[in-house]
């Protein structure tokens, strides 16, 4: 690991953080844009120390909990650099900025290694699993700041409150459209990982599924999705209740993540 290298980049994503926070108090347009391109320059950094871990690590590259977290980060700061582009909203930036500096307190913290002490941490399957699972945690952890807002931006429209922060705020139905957009892409990658942890299992141990509580959460996760993406397409559900449904999604996905290992 480049401990200055990772230093830096969590010092800018922590920097950028602080400046969206102070744009929205100060509401000077100045700030934002400072932010956005520590942003970008954290960025582009973290992808040389993921270059940086995969020359070392070679294959397979996510071999413990700090390039998989690390990874995580990578993906949510790209996803908010690529909305940003478009709408231009400050109080995302002030959310998803400290996320993904927890992703990075998460990857300094955790000591997780998936190499060590099992033969089933050492079949091909391993990777792509981990790969998928991680980029599903990194969207949905996106989709949870975009579920927030909405709830946030509900409530001052039905309540009339308007403080200076929320003013600048995209349309309702925008957020939704966002944030369905971005259930879909982590539903989708979260059954690939599913998907990949079974064959993962299946060419270690002979069964698809075994008795692992990882595994067993990972399903009740996927059921919420997608009761949520069900009842979105054919029951129409639109607004809060399929946002709460979702957020009690992404509960479960850190309960596994963070509380779960494997047997």
């Amino acid at each position: 690991m480049n401990r200055t290298l990772f230093i830096v980049t969590f010092g800018l994503y922590l920097t950028a953080g602080i400046l969206y926070l102070l744009q929205l108090i100060f509401t000077r347009a100045s700030l934002a844009k400072f932010a956005v391109r520590f942003t970008f320059i954290s960025w582009l950094l973290e992808t040389v120390l993921l270059v940086l871990l995969f020359i070392k690590n070679g294959y397979p590259f996510l071999i413990d909990s700090f390039s998989s977290y690390a990874l995580s980060a990578w993906v949510a700061a790209a996803v908010f650099l690529l909305l940003n582009l478009k709408y231009r909203f400050a109080l995302v930036g002030a959310m998803i900025l400290p996320l993904i500096s927890v992703f990075y307190l998460l990857a300094w913290f955790s000591s997780e290694n998936y190499e060590a002490g099992r033969a089933i941490m050492h079949s091909p399957w391993g990777s792509v699993h981990i790969i998928f699972s991680f980029l599903a945690f990194a969207i949905f952890a996106v989709s949870f700041v975009l579920g927030i807002l909405f709830i946030i931006e509900e409530f001052q429209l039905k309540y009339k409150v308007s403080p200076k922060l929320f003013l600048r705020l995209p349309s309702l139905d925008s957020v939704e459209q966002i944030h369905a957009k971005a259930l879909t892409v982590g539903f989708v990658l979260l059954t690939g990982g599913i998907v990949t942890g079974a064959a993962w299992a299946k060419s270690v141990t002979g069964f698809y599924f075994f008795e692992d509580a990882r595994q067993l959460w990972s399903i009740i996760a996927w059921l919420i999705y997608a009761l949520f993406l069900q009842a979105r397409i054919a029951a129409g559900w639109r607004g809060r209740r399929g946002i709460l449904l979702s957020l009690l999604g992404f509960v479960v996905i850190v309960f596994t993540f963070l509380g779960v290992r494997h047997n």
